[in-house]
């Protein structure tokens, strides 16, 4: 059987230049419409492409949701923050003036405040005060400050490196083994941020107030409680006691748990880099 030769798709040259001229007319129309449009001050606004969403086949679509809501939350969070600060500056700022102050702006009412820090500690510590920096008779950095200045540099790239953050804090003080809400703020405005407060210590104070510490620090982020072993030779004594007031470490499991969700759901490819602060 013979095969059917299939229409072809050419033009003539007759049909082909009239094609031409009708899109020549047409952008010349558009041009001359656009100009006539603006001299007389029309404004038309182009329609955005909207945007799809997340298709419902999508694995993890809630879980996922879920995550930009967290991400949209904290940055508005954080704005509003930026803007009570604000605020709290120029208030500062204005007593400031009131009292006789000469601080213009915010950086040198914070720069004088520093001054004075400064001032404050190197008459408590019996010296005088040379500035930013501690030197030496020889005039090299302290060794003190220069080591200081090392480790913070060397903490700021882990942080970065990082997804997942692991602050413990004591038991017995939540609050003052726990990094400032500011820092916290800074540290977590990538979206791709997460961290865990991890209350370690829960055999030294009541049960009840691990509860409770727990309910306080869960509105913030995920908080759980553990308690490491320091004696692996008497764990198997401890067998029959208590698991809060033993040397069987607790609220392990549920911690390595954590990060696997974390690891699986944070498009990560099942892997997740992790630092403890």
């Amino acid at each position: 059987m013979v095969k059917k030769k299939g229409k072809s798709k050419r033009i003539t040259l007759k049909d082909k230049y009239k094609i031409q001229r009708r899109v020549v007319e047409t952008n010349r129309k558009r041009k001359k419409q656009a100009k006539r449009d603006a001299k007389n001050g029309v404004v038309k606004v182009k329609q955005e492409k909207r945007d799809p969403g997340i298709p419902n086949s999508w694995p993890f679509k809630q879980d996922l949701l879920k995550d930009i809501q967290r991400a949209r939350e904290r940055q508005q969070q954080q704005q509003q923050d930026k803007k009570e600060k604000r605020k709290e500056e120029l208030r500062m700022l204005r007593e400031h003036q009131e009292s006789g102050g000469t601080a213009r702006t915010i950086e040198e009412l914070m720069q004088q405040a520093n001054q004075a820090q400064q001032a404050f500690q190197a008459k408590q510590q019996g010296g005088s005060p040379v500035g930013d920096m501690e030197l030496k008779s020889d005039g090299a950095v302290a060794a003190g400050q220069q080591s200081r200045r090392a480790y913070l540099r060397e903490l700021k790239k882990v942080v970065d490196t990082a997804d997942v953050l692991l602050q413990v804090l004591d038991c017995r003080d939540p609050i003052g083994s726990r990094i400032h809400q500011t820092l916290e703020d800074i540290i977590l405005s990538k979206a791709d941020k997460r961290m865990v407060l991890v209350l370690n210590k829960i055999d030294l104070v009541p049960k009840e107030v691990v509860s409770r510490w727990l309910t306080v620090l869960r509105r913030s982020h995920p908080a759980i409680a553990i308690k490491a072993s320091n004696d692996a030779a008497s764990r198997k004594e401890d067998a029959d006691k208590d698991a809060a007031t033993s040397n069987v470490p607790v609220g392990m499991d549920g911690l390595l748990q954590l990060l696997k969700n974390y690891s699986r759901t944070g498009g990560t490819s099942g892997k997740a880099k992790t630092t403890i602060v």
